[in-house]
């Protein structure tokens, strides 16, 4: 049955590759005509503020300010043409030969549904990975689960498990972050990731985001994985029925697809 389960899934993704490259093409594409628009409007106005910033005697600051601009637009960029050749599809029908996948269940479509909207991802499209190549990766990674496109991977033993319902959700957000901004939200996570060495997940907790509000700091101000984790914890207060006040203006902007 396992065999033929795993059959199933690839001739799926067989399938739903031409399908999303058709379907997709046009966000995808717009996605990558925004970038191509910020790359001339930033050449438009570049003389004039470097004219400014050498007045100012900021020239040096306003030269490592461009060349991080510079790597974020093409960070964005390789990301938005890998999306618009079809690279989430293809990359999940690869990487999932070597595991097997099942739909999220009922229960995991409503939790999400509830927290982000019903319409907010793909649900029908969204799988679970476990086993197979993943039990090598999750030795590796210390039982870390991780969100790949429309996939999120979770570890079958351990405290990260699939019975974990607020650790899908924070997985589930990832997804939602690939379904509003592409694939660049996964390069993003792994940056932070890298960057703090695992420690980018820390948002202040319930006080941070009251103290935030109060700041007009908003969700998308927030790292990837702080983002997902605000989405886990708002999820873990909602079982255990705690107060979630604080919360609730991120969630907010969550539903309405501020990321």
């Amino acid at each position: 049955m396992n065999m033929l389960n795993w059959l199933s899934e690839r001739a799926r993704y067989l399938i739903r590759w031409p399908v999303n490259l058709i379907r997709d093409f046009p966000v995808r594409s717009h996605r990558l005509i925004q970038t191509g628009w910020r790359l001339i409007l930033g050449a438009m106005f570049l003389l004039p503020e470097l004219i400014d910033a050498v007045r100012h005697h900021e020239s040096s600051r306003w030269i490592r300010y461009k060349i991080e601009r510079m790597i974020n637009w093409l960070h964005q960029l390789f990301w938005e043409l890998f999306d618009l050749i079809g690279g989430p599809e293809i990359g999940q029908f690869f990487f999932h030969f070597f595991n097997f996948t099942t739909p999220l269940t009922a229960e995991e479509v409503a939790m999400m549904s509830q927290i982000i909207g019903p319409k907010a991802i793909r649900y029908h499209e969204t799988r679970v990975a476990q086993g197979g190549l993943l039990n090598i990766i999750f030795k590796l990674n210390g039982n870390l689960a991780f969100a790949t496109w429309r996939t999120i991977n979770i570890p079958q033993t351990g405290r990260h498990t699939r019975d974990n319902h607020p650790l899908v959700a924070h997985e589930l957000t990832h997804v939602y972050q690939y379904e509003k901004i592409g694939s660049r939200y996964l390069g993003e996570a792994i940056y932070m990731l890298i960057k703090t060495k695992r420690d980018c997940y820390n948002y202040g907790g319930r006080i941070g985001l009251a103290s935030a509000s109060t700041t007009g700091k908003h969700y998308c101000d927030y790292n990837r994985e702080q983002q997902a984790m605000i989405v886990q914890d708002y999820c873990s207060l909602q079982q255990n029925r705690a107060d979630v006040s604080a919360y609730q203006p991120f969630i907010d902007e969550v539903q309405q697809g501020l990321l």
